[in-house]
Order: C-alpha cells, then structure tokens, then sequence
C-alpha cells in the first residue's frame, strides 16, 4: 500500500516561477510513488489582487484581518489563480490532479476567529472527498479556504489546514516548503533532525525564534497526533533532494 504524504506549498514559493516549475516536475516523479495531498496558501497573490481593488491590508498581532471585501478577493486569489495554476502545472506533467478548495465536500470545517474577521482555524476535517479522490488515483490540491458548520466562507492559515489534513489521514510525512532550509541554529546552520521533547528547550534558549516558534508548535502537535514525521524545506531546493530538518517523535 502506498504511504500518504501531505504537502503544504508556501506562498512566497509562488513568486518565484522557476522553483514552481521544478517544484511541479519533481511532484510528479514523487506522485508515482506516494499518495500526495498538496494544500497552498498565496500571500503575495492576495497582497497583489487586495491592491488591485484598492482594499487595504489589515493586520492583527502579524496575521490577516480579513473582512467581506477582502474574503472575495482571498478566494478569487487562492481558488481561481494559484490552485488553477498548481493544478494545471501537475496535469502538464501528467498528473491526475483536481483541484478544490477546503470547503468542498465540507472537506474542512472551521471555528471563526472573530477577532481576525472572516478567518478560520479547522476542528475537523471530513475525509470522505479527499478519500474518494486519492483512493481513485487523483492528487487533491486544496486551496485553503474553508466553511463553519452554517457553511460561512471563511480564510484559514494554510500551515493550519495541511496539518489537520495530515493529522486526520495520520500521513507518513507533512512536508512544509518555505524559503528558508529548515530550522536554523544560531549559526545558521540547518538542525538536521529535532526530537519533539527537545523543542520547548529550543525556543526558551532563542535558537527557534519569530514565524518558525508557531509553525515548530504545529509540527510538535502533528507528530503527537499520529504523524509519523514533519519536515520543514527549502522550496527552491526541490522536493527529491530534500534540504531541510526533520521533527520526529
């Protein structure tokens, strides 16, 4: 039986085509092998279109504030742009892939933060529409837009999403491709392999600091829901030679 790998595509990957395109052509050789779940966000996509229409960004403590207006704009530019493109660059590498978004199916259902607007953390995910896809030999790229249980629209974290995807399909990997190699030490240094009990230890002493202290928070509560191991990558180095650290129980 093939094993199942979830696999979150950071946004600001999407700015840069060349890595893209490698990213794709690399998936394809891995897409033969595993079973692949692929979720992306788009942030300089929906910065772009938010400026288009003339509505200004809010932000809250560093994350989105996002309000009607800007809910439509987050999924014409998550649903109608980035997945066409992440799904239409897998067919052209002769890759049955479909793209849908975590509304679909109430594939994914979310708790509003009201404090951020029309945004959503999940609480659980429905597998049957994924399940029927993977299982039918289709790779799912899911946008990550979700509903609450009225079926509000609601914009939801990417990381947040491809690990309640992971989680609930207890995935053999979780791989998150951002534009930094892995986890740094205080040289600058990638850390190869981190040991879930060693992380709290990690963040007190400043070697894991900024944006990576919730997204190491995230991978630490994937492994410890069934998650066999998370890797966070350089996105530009590809997906066949992995660069990146390895977080494991």
């Amino acid at each position: 039986m093939k094993t199942l790998s979830v696999i979150k595509f950071g946004g600001s990957l999407t700015k840069n085509p060349a890595a893209q395109n490698k990213f794709l052509k690399e998936l394809a050789v891995v897409a033969k092998k595993e079973n692949i779940i692929l979720v992306h966000g788009g942030g300089p996509e929906i910065n772009a279109l938010l400026e288009k229409f003339e509505i200004k960004s809010k932000f809250v403590n560093g994350l989105r504030y996002t309000d009607a207006a800007a809910l439509e704009v987050v999924e014409l530019a998550l649903s109608g742009k980035v997945n066409r493109a992440l799904t239409t660059g897998l067919i052209k590498n002769k890759v049955n892939a479909v793209g849908i978004s975590g509304k679909d199916g109430a594939s994914v259902i979310c708790k509003q933060k009201k404090e951020l607007g029309c945004v959503g953390e999940p609480v659980k995910v429905n597998k049957k529409l994924i399940e029927v896809l993977t299982k039918a030999g289709f790779l799912p790229v899911i946008a990550s837009i979700a509903a609450d249980k009225a079926g509000n629209i609601l914009n939801v974290n990417a990381d947040s999403l491809a690990t309640a995807i992971a989680v609930a399909f207890k995935a053999h990997r979780l791989i998150f491709l951002t534009d930094v190699a892995g986890v740094l030490d205080k040289n600058k240094k990638t850390i190869k392999q981190i040991k879930v009990k060693n992380i709290n230890a990690l963040i007190n002493d400043k070697t894991i600091t900024g944006g990576m202290i919730p997204k190491i928070k995230g991978c630490a509560s994937a492994v410890k829901s069934g998650v066999k191991e998370v890797l966070i990558i350089d996105g530009v180095k590809g997906i066949l030679k992995i660069q990146g650290t390895i977080i494991k129980k």
